[in-house]
Parts: C-alpha cells; structure tokens; sequence
C-alpha cells in the first residue's frame, strides 16, 4: 500500500494546475485552499475549501486532467493520496459505485463547457453556490474521510515501529485447574493513547487489508511466545490463534504458516487457530480446503464465540472442527437464563458426542464455574481466574485454587 503523508504549503502556493495530469487527491488538514478555472485568460474562483475537505479527487476517478486550479488561500497543511492507494480503493470498491462516479465525472465535464459561458456574466455567479445543507455533508463527509486516513496510516506506522502487543488469556483445565493453554489476543500501545482494545482498530485493518500482514507478525509472535512460555518451564499443550475472514482470502496464508513454524522450529500441534462461524459461511474462498490444508500441517481448529452466529450444526462435520468454544454471553447468563444453560448444556452434550472439546469463555463467577464443572467442559478462560495479561506475567501466573 503506497504511504500518505502529509506537507505543509503557504499562502499563494499552487498545488496543481488546471490541465495538468493527476497524480494525488488531497484533504486539508488545517487551512484553506482555493479552486479555480480559466476564464477567457481570467481566474475565476469556484469554490473554497477549508478544513476536511477532499479535493484533486476527480481527476483520478477517470484519469482525467486537473480541471482547475488548486491555490493555498492561507498556510495549510494537507494529507496527499497517492494515485495508487486511490485506484486500490476503487478497484475493491463495489462496481455499480465506480461506474456511478464516472458518469458523474463525465455529466460534470460536459456541464463545465456550459458554465463556462456563464462565468462570463457576474450575475450569474451565485448559481454555482453549493447549497448549505449539501456543502455541510459534503465536509462532514471529508472529515470523516480524513479520519479514516489518518487512522489507517497509523496504524500502519504503529505495525512498522512496532506498537502492537500480544497478551496472554490463560486457559484453565477443570479437571485439576492446571493452566494448559493460553490465547493470544493483540492490543496496541499506542505512545499517546494508552493501550487499545481490539475493538478499536481491528475491524479497520480488516477494511484496509492490513490485517493481512498484522495476522502474519500475530502468529510469528504468538509461537515465538508459546517457545519461551516452554523454554521457561510451562507445560502448555496449545497456544490459540484468532484467524480473520480476510486472512482466508491472502493466498499466501498456509505457506507463510507454515514458513513461521519450520523458521521458528515450532510443533504444529501446539497451535490452536480459531476462526468464527461467519468465515465457514465464507462462499468466497474455498474454507473447506484452507483449513484441511492447516489440519495436514497437524494443527488444531476452534470454532470461537459459537452459537452467536448463523451456522449449521452440519457444519462440524463437515469441517474439520476439534474445539468448540462457547461464547460467553451464553456463560455469563446461564445462571439465572434457564434457555442460556440448556444452550450449553446442548452444546456440552453435541461436542461430546462427535469427540469434539469445549473451552468455555467469559467464565467470571464460582457459581458458573461449578455449572460449567457439572455439565462436563473440559476447558475454560474468563476473568474469574485472570484477564490476559503480557509474557512476563504470564510466565509467572498461577492459578489461584482458593478462589
């Protein structure tokens, strides 16, 4: 993905010329810009632009020259798009929507021949006023625009110099409250904000395909991790790893996998990746092969957050399932929601039946605890025992049996 980046111009300075070929749209960051269009050998001003606004879009929508002047009417700083980030978005931009753009682009240039004559005759002029309402969601729009920019540029800086952190979620085994596992789960430590919850930031880097490489640099660290959680004396039998959909769509996903294991001399079966039911739902890429690809290599499927979704039970046969994890919204109401405990105790009996375990998540009470004990789960993970924490202190953590 080509960076954005921004730079700083002063008052009088030309962006762009009218006529010249595009290379990069623009938002103001701070300041004003003027546009302007050639007028029988005059420049005449057709609108002004302050703070958030886009402009040098349209010409990049259909490779078009600058169809008019771009000047700062006061020291500015703007955010420049490249041409390529510009054409990545609209090549995964649905199809209607481009063809929709460039006929708005091309209806505009036959309606520039039009006004140019217009702009001759000053009394005409106030007709070429954007309306208010429409030039208020114009600029609320390119602010919002612009905070998404910023956002995906940092976090792009953030996966480069290395903000992003794994913590550690421990998973207990009921049989004799053993911590036989953990969860991976990423955070960002951002220099400004503090550390940043997944929520905040993973659906954008699904959006813009960072999720791709931040998935990589996950699993590397992951089983870099579950090494020295061994080398320190831990006996773990798994580390799980939380797939995306659109990692599913990277061709690359199985070799770079697999690539991670050999480089970090890691044992496959030590590693648990889980995926939602929306990804077995997937009809885009061929899910039944990708994970029976991540079964040949010896690891291990779980089905996270199950029965929120819409699957098919005839969805753990047909995959090759081995965990099921039930969601914790189910755990944490079961107590009190006679529907919620039947739900699990369902599951508990389904799992059991086709040979598959169950990991309970969310567990946070004594009382769920002893539920969950009774009804056969094998596994849990949940406040009630420990929130995920960092490496260090999850090489020291110990189950507290007192509790």
């Amino acid at each position: 993905m080509s960076n954005i980046i921004s730079y700083k111009v002063k008052k009088g300075d030309v962006i762009f010329l009218e006529n010249d070929v595009a290379d990069c749209a623009y938002i103001i960051e701070s300041g004003s810009i003027e546009l302007l269009i050639n007028n029988n050998g005059l420049q005449s001003r057709i609108s002004k632009l302050a703070e958030g606004a886009m402009f040098g879009e349209m010409a990049l929508i259909d490779r078009h020259q600058r169809s008019a002047t771009a000047v700062a009417s006061e020291d500015s700083e703007l955010i420049v798009i490249p041409n390529k980030y510009f054409n990545d978005k609209l090549v995964n931009s649905d199809k209607f929507i481009l063809l929709l753009l460039k006929t708005i682009q091309q209806r505009y240039r036959e309606m520039r021949c039009r006004l140019d004559r217009v702009l001759q005759e000053s009394e005409f002029r106030k007709h070429l006023d954007v309306n208010d309402d429409i030039k208020n969601d114009l600029e609320q729009t390119a602010a919002y625009a612009c905070i998404q920019i910023k956002a995906e540029q940092n976090l792009k800086l953030a996966l480069e110099k290395n903000e992003l952190v794994l913590f550690y979620q421990p998973i207990i085994a009921l049989k004799d409250f053993s911590v036989v596992g953990c969860e991976a789960l990423i955070r960002w430590q951002h220099p400004r904000e503090g550390l940043v919850m997944p929520s905040e930031f993973i659906e954008l880097a699904e959006q813009t395909g960072l999720i791709v490489p931040m998935g990589r640099w996950i699993i590397e660290e992951a089983v870099q991790a579950f090494s020295r959680f061994v080398d320190s004396g831990l006996n773990l039998e798994f580390i799980s790893i939380n797939l995306s959909g659109k990692q599913f769509g990277n061709a690359d996903l199985i070799s770079n996998i697999k690539q991670i294991f050999e480089f970090n001399h890691v044992d496959p079966g030590k590693v648990k990746f889980e995926i939602t039911e929306s990804i077995l739902m997937d009809k885009s890429v061929n899910i039944d092969n990708i994970l029976g690809e991540l079964k040949a290599l010896g690891s291990h499927i779980a089905i996270d957050d199950f029965g929120t979704g819409y699957s098919s039970f005839a969805y753990l046969h047909q995959f090759p399932i081995d965990t099921l994890k039930i969601d914790k919204s189910f755990v944490y109401s079961m107590s009190y929601n006679h529907k919620s405990f039947e739900i699990v105790r369902s599951l508990c009996v389904l799992a059991k039946a086709i040979g598959l375990n169950v990991v309970a998540e969310g567990v946070e009470s004594a009382k769920e605890l002893t539920m969950l004990k009774e009804l056969g789960v094998e596994y849990v993970q949940g406040y009630y025992f420990a929130k995920p924490m960092s490496s260090d202190d999850f090489k020291i953590f110990q189950v507290n049996t007192d509790q």
